[in-house]
């Protein structure tokens, strides 16, 4: 497995499952190395079998959505990368695709009425202010900001006149699909995502935060209802509430009996680091204020993932969340233990039922209206994900396309071995380890520790390409779940408030200890890599221990006082420290990497984006400077044009270099290999 390897791969997102469960449209993500881009067309494939096929050749068409007869998709198409999207409408039958909207300012996720006739979507479109006809500056006028968030990482500055809100269009069932006018339905300083119609055809439901100053609380989404009749866009004012609690409210599904199961969490005060997602369900007449918690005693996640390099970069997609079984149950994702199955969980008892096994995960899916199948994007340590089908009935799985196998039968991957371990106090840590092809216990190879961001997030049974890459360069990987980590119930996710980095760095180090045991690993030629938190943790380590020959931090945090100030989330909620630091400077101080430059004596390589919001390219040039300053052994590698998410969906030719980056500096300091590049 090489670094150029990432050219190759073809990704299956967004399945989307036909409501008679006969066959699953989705979107084909690849790479077209000329243009630099991330392709993606649409395929459909029958759930009986047989070779995939393409409906659309791109290259920018994404969400396939069913009508409910399966006579008709609607999907969003681009005609240039940079242009925003419009809906079209492709006839299964056969026929070219039409065009459905010429906004302005683009449609995107579009939602059928039950009886075909409608389509829901959002939309940016402002009418008291598009005016394409109007000449545009030459250059960007001055943004007054308000806010304290006003951009965010991967998507630029907010433009509050042009947030997404509700748009309906009539869609006759023959005839041209553009010849009906678009209607706007909400507008105002609130955005709405997350569209569906109500069951009765009467409503349009979707997710919005309609706080004015949401930045001072916890996350708090409700779920709200629009009439797709109403005459004039409102604010607010005829708005249904459909369903509040204090917290999130993300994916939404309805039964047939207007009972609503969400995936969210109550939120408790104080606010915790981390709250574990959980089932809720919502019965009762509007607004609907206090659901039952399903998985209350749950010790995992629900609806959530874990994370991997190679989800697809482009193609969306959301977990599976629908009713089965007559309405008695509801499907969605559990993850445990760094894996994500789909499961069924049991309306009366809360039972959760793991319906595929912890070996894969789920990246995303969708489910029939009666729930008796899904469709899904199935991955796991050997191959980066394949479309399946689950026959809830049968509790069948049923593999359709596995579209990188071809070529990767071409290319010798080693094992990858899970273990667990005591950390210093006794608690269990789990992890894995990717050994090089043909590995040998009798050698002795130099290890690279990966370590994850977040820091609520998990690796696990997902496959990740920028370890193979090391594994195949003869390296053994060690990759863990220091607590912090999700999949692992509530009280080991939030046991970090407070003390982060802490603890967790000695889970790290117990890890290491744990594989060193073992009798192949050479501890004089230890390497360690981490991004975002995984970059905090990684300036944390080699400011506490020399035992590192190498290190690499990405898209890091160096200090949290400038953090604070600059990123592109608040960090205003006493989540992650107690006071703002005008307050109390020490404690910030104190859990800050560079606070220990002078004790860092490993080499270090920053890799940095240079329109990284998340963690601002300052906090890489933080350590960067602090041991250049020293005349130690640093140099910073910069991405123009990347965001945070290089390493997981930045430019193909980008993703490569980073890569290539990683392994040069390790093979350097490891294995005392050439790399005059990063000579002062």
């Amino acid at each position: 497995m090489r670094e150029e390897d990432l050219l190759r791969f073809v990704w299956v997102a967004d399945p989307q499952i036909s409501p008679d469960g006969t066959r699953i449209a989705f979107t084909r993500v690849a790479v077209d190395v000329e243009a630099d881009e991330y392709r993606t067309s649409l395929w459909v494939v029958d759930a009986a079998g047989g070779a995939p096929r393409p409906l659309t050749f791109g290259p920018y068409d994404v969400q396939p959505r069913w009508t409910q007869d399966g006579t008709r998709l609607a999907f969003v198409r681009k005609t240039e990368a940079k242009k925003p999207g419009q809906l079209w409408l492709l006839p299964m039958a056969g026929g070219e695709a039409a065009q459905v909207t010429r906004l302005e300012g683009g449609a995107s996720e579009p939602a059928w009425s039950p009886d075909g006739a409608r389509l829901a979507f959002l939309s940016g479109t402002n009418p008291a202010l598009d005016d394409p006809k109007k000449e545009k500056p030459k250059n960007a006028p001055a943004r007054i900001v308000t806010r304290p968030e006003f951009r965010m990482n991967d998507e630029g500055f907010t433009d509050f006149d042009h947030l997404d809100h509700v748009w309906v269009v009539d869609v006759a069932a023959s005839g041209d699909p553009g010849a009906a006018t678009p209607r706007q339905l909400t507008t105002g300083r609130f955005k709405e995502q997350n569209l569906r119609w109500s069951r009765d055809g009467k409503w349009i439901l979707f997710v919005s935060d309609r706080r004015r100053e949401p930045w001072f609380d916890v996350e708090d989404w409700e779920i709200w209802a629009v009439a797709p009749d109403l005459a004039q866009p409102t604010d607010g004012a005829e708005l249904k509430l459909v369903a509040d609690i204090h917290g999130p409210l993300n994916a939404v599904a309805e039964a047939a009996d207007g009972r609503i199961a969400a995936v969210g969490g109550i939120r408790p005060s104080p606010p915790r680091s981390y709250d574990r997602p959980d089932l809720l369900l919502f019965e009762g007449p509007w607004p609907r204020t206090a659901p039952r918690v399903l998985t209350r005693d749950c010790d995992g996640d629900i609806g959530d993932g874990i994370s991997a390099d190679q989800h697809p970069p482009r193609g969306g997609g959301a977990m599976p969340l629908g009713f089965t079984d007559g309405g008695r149950a509801v499907l969605t994702v559990a993850g445990r233990h760094g894996a994500a199955m789909l499961a069924r969980i049991a309306l009366d008892t809360g039972k959760v039922e793991e319906l595929t096994d912890a070996q894969h995960e789920v990246i995303a899916g969708s489910v029939t209206p009666d729930g008796a199948r899904v469709a899904l994007t199935l991955g796991g340590l050997a191959r980066p994900g394949d479309l399946y089908l689950y026959d809830v009935g049968k509790r069948a799985l049923t593999k359709l396309w596995a579209p990188n196998d071809a070529w990767m039968s071409e290319v010798k991957l080693g094992e990858v071995e899970e273990l667990w371990f005591d950390s210093f106090d006794g608690r269990k840590i789990q992890g894995w380890i990717v050994k090089p092809p043909d590995f040998d216990p009798a050698k002795k190879y130099p290890m690279i520790l990966e370590i994850h961001g977040g820091p609520h997030v998990a690796y696990g049974v997902a496959f990740f390409h920028e370890f193979r890459v090391l594994a195949a360069a003869g390296y053994v990987v060690l990759y863990t779940n220091p607590r912090g980590s999700t999949t692992y119930g509530q009280e080991f996710g939030n046991v970090i408030q407070y003390r982060y980095p802490g603890d967790d760095y000695r889970d790290l180090m117990a890890g290491v200890d744990e594989l060193i045991g073992r009798g192949y690993v050479d501890e004089q030629r230890l390497g360690v890599l981490g991004g975002s938190g995984g970059g905090l943790l990684t300036n944390w380590i080699v400011g506490q221990t020399d035992r590192f020959k190498a290190a690499i931090t990405q898209r890091c945090v160096a200090d949290w006082d400038s953090m604070y100030y600059s990123s592109d989330f608040t960090l205003f909620t006493p989540v992650w420290f107690r006071k703002p630091p005008y307050e109390d400077p020490q404690e910030y101080r104190e859990r800050s990497p560079v606070r220990f430059a002078t004790r860092i004596a490993t080499p270090l390589m920053v890799i940095h984006s240079e329109e990284d919001w998340r963690t601002p390219i300052a906090q890489g040039e933080t350590m960067f400077r602090a041991l250049k300053q020293q005349g130690k052994e640093v140099v910073m590698v910069r991405f123009p044009g990347e965001s945070h998410e290089l390493s997981r969906s930045g430019a193909p030719s980008r993703r490569v270099q980073n890569q290539q980056h990683i392994r040069r500096w390790f093979d350097r300091w490891l294995q005392g290999k050439p790399a005059p590049e990063y000579d002062a």
